[in-house]
This record gives C-alpha cells, structure tokens and sequence, in this order.
C-alpha cells in the first residue's frame, strides 16, 4: 500500500469514528423544561441572590434566569431529574422567611426550551 492512501484511509476513518461517537449524543439532546414562577411579595426583590442560589442548589435545575420577564423567574430543569412541584416547594421554603411567595404560572410564558435565537414572550 502506498504511503500517502495509508495517511488518507486514517484519516477518513478518525473522522467517521468521531462522527459516530458524537452523533448519539446529538441525536438524543437532553430534554428540559422551561417553568416560568411569578414572585410576590414585599421580600422578593432584594433576595434574587438568595433565591438564585436555592435554586441552582436543586439537582435537575440547569438555568435560572431573573429580569428577562418583569416579576418573574425562569427556571429550566431536567424534567427526569426534579418535578416542578419539587422546584416550586423548595424555593417557597425558603422565601417564606423573606416575606416572598413563588408560584407557577401555566399558560403565562411558554413551558417550553425556546430555541437558541428565541426569547421567552409574556401572555397578554
């Protein structure tokens, strides 16, 4: 065999390896879900430190996004991993001592993972 078709057959066949170890994982993207929670309460707005950090503390929470919605946090999570009663409880827990209340708002703002080029709309 030619030296040169030796270079070329290694390469063609490291690309088609790492091709095939990187589709699965493409093909099966993890799924997430999108809560959208409305704050309430004279406490709420000084404690987004605090309430951002029970957050993230949740396993099965990936993102948790303040200010793009007025009055209201998106929360994305793994759906297999927490429930968003789970989320809604946990966050509640701790705001009671802040004079806040956290709530889910179905219908409000799309539940949903927008794509990467949208952003969360408010219902009117």
């Amino acid at each position: 065999m030619h030296p040169l078709w030796h270079t070329r057959y290694v390469t063609v066949a490291l690309v088609f390896s790492s091709l095939a170890l990187a589709l699965p994982a493409a093909a099966n993207p993890q799924i997430r879900e999108r809560l959208p929670l409305t704050m309430s309460g004279p406490g709420c707005d000084s404690k987004e430190t605090e309430m951002n950090r029970v957050l993230q503390a949740i396993p099965g929470v990936t993102g948790v996004y303040f200010h793009r919605v007025p009055d209201h946090v998106l929360v994305d999570i793994t759906p297999g991993a927490v429930k968003p009663a789970e989320v809604i409880n946990r966050v509640n827990e701790a705001a009671s001592s802040w004079q806040c209340q956290v709530e889910f708002i179905e219908g409000c703002i799309s539940a949903t993972m927008p794509t990467a080029s949208a952003t969360p709309h408010q219902h009117e």
